[in-house]
């Protein structure tokens, strides 16, 4: 991090945060669907979205004569997204702080031009030299250049940034009478600013702005256009390209499915609404708050979830796993891969883990072997009275970091699972499950050896393995992540993000 020690980098810093700021799109809580996220990669694919000035296109057989996104269809334009955005984070926490941070940017920039301020390309040139001197003492090797881009900041946006943050030093000075070249602190900047905002005023239009003006401040018109670029260069990359991608997604599942009419679709989407305000009502973190409301308190509404892409596609998703399946075809398929279906979602057991490395070989110098650990771990299990002994145990001599840094908990193992190197783990572990009709909570299991060491284990809750109604769930759940995924590959959209 560069030193903060004069006004010129405190001012910098203050506005370089108007740069992307990454915050999590609300699609991470509120719109997710039944697959993984991946990244489309297409370098050669994304030249030409760049060229050709969209957000995204759809690449290869799928945009091809006769694809599901063929032709327009397979476009994604900047206008596209930032609809989307608008609605998703326009009204919420993320929308306010981008508003904010563009209105501020804004009156800098009418402030200065109205009082005559000229920034120019020399002045910029001696505050980026200064900048760098600074940036190479704070111990940045690269100065200023490899500072901006850990920033993940263009150097032509780092250089408009430097020029409001001069214009800003210039205004503050002549409010406070300030002379030229004197001292001027971050918080004098920010009270001046604070203060022509409230003179400015601040006139909200409704969201979500169709009229193309989302407020007004004095002179100073943000406009909606304006707002959905600067709200879009605030999202974190990898959500941007998920819009995009579910832009297409929802596109190409209407396509592969046009037998479903538009008043089809409409009830489609009414069920998979309700559906989620049931799942809502029944999760006790919410205590019994409406849906509506919840919408509501990240800046959402039933409007906008009747728009996103990703609730349209999985209400149209539910539809055709619906009309593919009946629950005796869901049975078969559960029957004919019931390895997987178990391995998920099947009767399963809590366990926490104590693990040390382990060889074969008995005057390894570097790694005790197996006997060694064995006779070891024996004694510290004799020792142990209960889960919160075990813990301190753990936390004392486990050498797995990832289970040590949370009380050795290694999470939920089902009866069914699949990994070899645990097979043994698994069998003590439901040894005792079966031995034991009572509360197995605590019971320590073990030494039990793996590849690379051995470990002792300790049993927490049990989850008895699903009724049928409740894996059916999860059949479905698992044929409409696939459906999707079917209908459009994530490798098959390229973006104007994508390496060039």
């Amino acid at each position: 991090m560069m030193s903060r020690s004069t006004a010129a980098t405190a001012a910098w810093l203050a506005l370089a945060a108007h740069g992307p700021a990454a915050f999590p799109a609300a699609s991470a809580v509120l719109f997710p669907l039944a697959h993984p996220s991946a990244v489309a990669q297409d370098a050669g694919a994304s030249v030409t979205v760049n060229e050709e000035g969209f957000a995204a296109r759809a690449v290869g057989e799928v945009a091809g004569p006769g694809g599901l996104l063929e032709g327009d269809a397979g476009i994604v334009t900047f206008e596209d997204l930032n609809t989307l955005l608008i609605w998703r984070d326009g009204k919420g926490p993320n929308g306010d702080a981008a508003l904010r941070q563009l209105l501020e940017l804004r009156v800098i920039r009418a402030k200065g031009r109205a009082e005559g301020i000229e920034i120019t390309e020399a002045m910029l040139d001696d505050r980026y030299r200064e900048l760098d001197v600074e940036a190479k003492a704070a111990g940045s090797a690269g100065g200023l250049k490899e500072f901006i881009a850990s920033q993940g900041v263009e150097l032509e946006q780092f250089r408009e940034y430097l020029e409001l943050s001069m214009i800003h030093e210039t205004l503050t000075r002549r409010a406070l009478g300030i002379p030229a070249g004197g001292e001027v602190s971050g918080d004098q900047q920010q009270i001046w600013l604070e203060q022509e905002l409230k003179d400015r005023g601040f006139e909200p239009r409704e969201h979500p702005w169709d009229e193309g003006v989302v407020c007004i401040s004095g002179d100073v018109v943000i406009t909606r256009k304006e707002f959905g670029d600067h709200l879009r260069s605030q999202v974190d990359d990898a959500d941007e390209r998920e819009a995009c991608y579910l832009i297409l997604l929802e596109r190409a599942v209407r396509a592969r499915m046009p037998e479903v009419t538009a008043e089809g679709a409409n009830k489609a989407l009414d069920r998979e609404i309700e559906r989620r305000a049931a799942e809502a009502s029944a999760n006790p973190d919410y205590q019994g708050v409406a849906y509506d409301r919840l919408l509501e308190a990240r800046g959402l509404s039933i409007e906008a979830l009747r728009l996103d892409p990703a609730i349209r596609a999985a209400a149209l998703a539910h539809e055709a796993v619906d009309r593919r399946h009946d629950d005796e075809s869901l049975r078969k398929v559960y029957e004919e891969e019931r390895d997987f279906f178990d391995s998920r979602f099947g009767e399963a057991v809590e366990l926490s883990v104590l693990f040390k490395n382990a060889t074969e070989e008995e005057d390894n110098p570097l790694v005790p072997s197996f006997r060694k650990v064995e006779r070891e771990l024996r004694e510290m299990k004799a020792a142990i009275a209960g889960p919160e002994d075990f813990a301190r145990v753990v936390e004392i001599h486990s050498q797995d970091k990832s289970t040590r840094e949370r009380g050795g908990l290694l999470g939920q193992i089902t009866r069914a699972g699949s990994s070899k190197e645990l097979a043994d783990l698994r069998s003590a572990a439901f040894a005792v499950v079966d031995a034991t009709p009572d509360d197995i909570a605590g019971t320590i299991i073990g030494p039990i050896r793996i590849e690379n060491g051995v470990l002792l284990g300790m049993l927490g809750a049990r989850t008895p393995a699903p009724t049928w109604p409740e894996m059916r769930d999860h059949v479905h759940r698992e044929l409409r992540g696939r459906f999707l995924n079917e209908t459009l590959d994530r490798r098959s959209v390229a973006t104007y993000l994508d390496p060039r």
